[in-house]
């Protein structure tokens, strides 16, 4: 007997969406050094990842900086998942800025899959850093550079990397320490990328974190305020310091000061969101375009645009990034984002033409964090 398909009554389909975007990572390190390891990380092979302290002394002997600062950073509570070492390589005649971008843009285009960017001991405090500066100043990243210039300590000393790049660029913070063996800046960094925004509740500042087997400087407050450029009650400034992070000691806790980049009061993790956010709605726009057959222009496809930003900002809410406070009146939440969705009649005729979409405008307040705080207490009789 004939038996007849089941598409004489029913067409059934499955379409999987899986035109979507790589998402991009935030957490890992990057420890830039002159030393090699004969085919592992050196001129033929930039990077290496490893996942494991066990791992990096497999390939580095213990007197190196990668050994030394692949130690401090594995010795951190959380610890990163991995971290990485690039191999850059020094010219016979020393280095200058073009000759140092020229290798970064090297390393980079080998491999570009990882965020901060610390350095060894002997590309410190040389002339031609300010060269990295401006590199990473061009990409999204974020160059957490340690120095022991000693300059920090005086406000008026403006020779340190910290005083000749401060108020210009917002991608590069310093850490000072006075141990030149020691790679704070690099253990701060890997501390930090284990902060996953995609993850609930993730927000963060550096200021406060502890970092392991790292010691508090020893140097007084005048000293401190120069490095940090931070005045109690009043914030940071660049006649007060230098905008450079540090780590002290106050009530026998140690903790780092300020978690700022080299701008007054912008902070590491203003900039580590604002990238976070622009990667996810980047990813999340254009898996919008793959994923329908098209988008029409017309109120309902800007409606689907907007869906990104939605997207992105529940995602943000969820981590922590976007703030939610309460109406004083009114005891109830106020809109934590407004997304304003035009109309594609506010466009010309020539741009709908063109099928160039009017902007989403989406606002929300940054919750930030609290580092200074005055508490008043009045006693009557």
């Amino acid at each position: 007997m004939a038996v007849l398909p089941y598409s004489r009554v029913v067409n059934a389909t499955l379409s999987r969406n899986s035109a979507f975007p790589d998402r991009r990572g935030f957490g890992v390190a990057l420890f830039v050094t002159t030393d090699s390891v004969a085919d592992e990380v050196d001129a033929a092979n930039r990077t290496k990842v490893y996942g494991s302290i066990e791992e990096g002394v497999a390939d580095w002997a213990t007197t190196t900086d990668a050994y030394k600062a692949a130690l401090l950073a594995f010795s951190q509570n959380p610890k990163p998942v991995q971290i990485k070492i690039g191999h850059i390589t020094e010219p016979t005649a020393g280095w200058t800025e073009s000759d140092l971008q020229d290798e970064l843009d090297a390393l980079y285009d080998a491999d570009s899959q990882w965020y901060w960017l610390c350095i060894d001991s002997g590309l410190r405090d040389i002339a031609s850093l300010d060269g990295l500066v401006e590199w990473v100043e061009a990409k999204s990243r974020v160059a957490l550079i340690d120095t022991n210039a000693v300059a920090h300590q005086t406000v008026s000393d403006t020779t340190c990397i910290s005083a000749r790049n401060k108020g210009t660029v917002e991608r590069t913070a310093t850490f000072y320490h006075t141990d030149a063996t020691t790679f704070g800046g690099f253990a701060l960094a890997a501390l930090l990328g284990t902060n996953s925004f995609d993850e609930a509740d993730s927000a963060y500042t550096a200021k406060f974190k502890r970092i392991l087997g790292l010691a508090p400087i020893n140097v007084g407050s005048a000293a401190v305020q120069s490095i940090t450029g931070f005045t109690p009650n009043i914030g940071q400034s660049n006649a007060a310091g230098h905008m450079a992070n540090t780590y002290i000691d106050i009530g026998g806790r140690y903790f780092v000061v300020e978690g700022s980049v080299l701008t007054a009061n912008v902070f590491i993790d203003e900039i580590h969101a604002t990238d976070w956010i622009i990667a996810r709605t980047e990813e999340e726009a254009l898996a919008v375009l793959l994923n329908n057959k098209r988008v029409p222009f017309t109120d309902q496809g800007m409606e689907t645009i907007a869906s990104a930003a939605r997207s992105v900002m529940q995602q943000a809410t969820r981590a922590g990034i976007v703030a939610q406070d309460l109406d004083p009146l009114t005891g109830e939440y106020e809109p934590a984002v407004t997304i304003t969705v035009p109309s594609v009649f506010d466009v010309p005729e020539s741009q709908r033409k063109a099928r160039i979409a009017p902007a989403v405008v989406a606002r929300f307040r940054y919750a930030g964090a609290v580092h200074y705080t005055t508490i008043n207490y009045f006693m009557s009789f």
